[in-house]
């Protein structure tokens, strides 16, 4: 849509009563004590490791050991020390909630790479695959003795928390299914190291210089050798956004939901996009909505935020009304709107003729908010 002269409506800045619920969202429920005072005064990777106390979360290319619905953690005393890789640091997330109060026990961050990048560093460059697989390195993949005896040992601790009668056995699992099942501590716990991870991961140079950066601060900041500069995680703010019609009567307001180019079969979910440098909350809503749907919208209302870890991302969740135009794809990003009333809704949701956001999704929660009901769970 050609950008307009006219300035933008004034939206509503005002906080409703009737902000998402946590409990609604999967990643935000939780906090655990990020012990950022320890952190940022001294380095206490090394001293955690050293205590028998500390836990250890292994992510193997974002997959996560789990037993049943919960994390395995695995204890830091006798647990081998990986080779030091500047794209995979340890790093040290914070305490779980001890007894009555108290501080729990330290975990830390242990990430090994994925199988098909683990294939790549020990194949000839030339034939290697350098992209990420979906599958952790698992006992018998690797030629590395310091790995395997780590894969060897979270096998091991999830073997002895395990019942075989029930099949409850190890498995290594992402974010996209975990966040509905895990207990909300195992969640900000996983999000926190999904986040931290990444950005390790794809920023391992100075963006001044490309200098190859130090870990520093337990973990949570990088510097560069060359011009001291520091460098942080960082996570991008985007906005997403349930826009209705605003007709007063329940039964024939209507919701507009959108395919993106970006997805396979009859998936419609809310519209979204990052907030520009500059931009408030809601002009980015107003913004969005004219792009990629040609709408004007107003009485924008925040509703609640979701991390949103794929990778660094801050999933600011919205209401907007339309105030003029017509909807109409941008054809770029957006390749079919709809409206749907609440019954319409109802109807496409159970029978399947769309495909609706899963529960670790902002988007369904936003959804299920202006219906006002449940949606039953998809895939996706």
């Amino acid at each position: 849509m050609p950008a307009s002269t006219d300035p933008l409506p004034e939206p509503s800045t005002g906080l409703r009563s009737e902000r998402l619920p946590l409990s609604r969202l999967p990643f935000a429920a939780t906090a655990f004590d990020r012990d950022a005072v320890e952190r940022e005064l001294r380095d206490v990777r090394a001293a955690a490791a050293q205590d028998p106390a500390t836990l250890v979360l292994v992510l193997s290319g974002g997959l996560a050991p789990v037993v049943g619905d919960a994390l395995v953690l695995v204890p830091a005393a006798g647990l081998p020390a990986l080779p030091e890789d500047p794209r995979r640091p340890e790093v040290y997330l914070g305490r779980l909630p001890g007894a009555g109060g108290a501080p729990g026990p330290r975990v830390l961050l242990r990430p090994v790479p994925a199988a098909a990048e683990h294939a790549a560093e020990h194949t000839d460059p030339g034939t290697a695959e350098n992209a990420a697989g979906p599958d952790p390195v698992r006992p018998g993949d690797s030629p590395d003795t310091l790995l395997e005896a780590l894969l060897d040992t979270v096998a091991r601790h999830a073997a002895e928390r395990s019942d075989p009668g029930a099949g409850d056995g190890l498995r290594w699992a992402g974010l996209r299914d975990l966040g509905p099942v895990l207990p909300p501590t195992d969640t900000a716990l996983l999000v926190t190291a999904q986040s931290v991870g990444l950005w390790h991961r794809d920023h391992p140079r100075c963006p001044r210089c490309g200098e190859p950066t130090e870990v520093i601060r337990s973990g949570w900041a990088r510097q560069c050798p060359r011009d001291e500069s520091l460098h942080f995680p960082r996570t991008d703010p985007a906005i997403i956004v349930a826009v209705t019609d605003g007709d007063p009567d329940p039964a024939r307001e209507r919701l507009l939901l959108g395919r993106s180019a970006l997805w396979r079969g009859n998936r419609f979910s809310t519209l979204a996009g990052f907030v520009e440098p500059g931009e408030s909350l809601e002009q980015a809503v107003v913004r969005e909505v004219a792009e990629e749907a040609g709408l004007v919208v107003g009485d924008v209302h925040y509703l609640g935020s979701q991390p949103w870890p794929f990778p660094r991302s801050l999933m600011l969740g919205c209401r907007a009304v339309v105030r003029s135009g017509a909807a109409v794809p941008d054809g770029q990003e957006i390749l079919e709107l709809r409206w749907f009333t609440r019954a319409e809704l109802r109807t496409a949701a159970r029978t399947g003729s769309v495909t609706l956001p899963g529960r670790v999704s902002i988007a369904h929660a936003l959804i299920e908010h202006w219906l006002g009901e449940d949606l039953p769970e998809t895939t996706w």
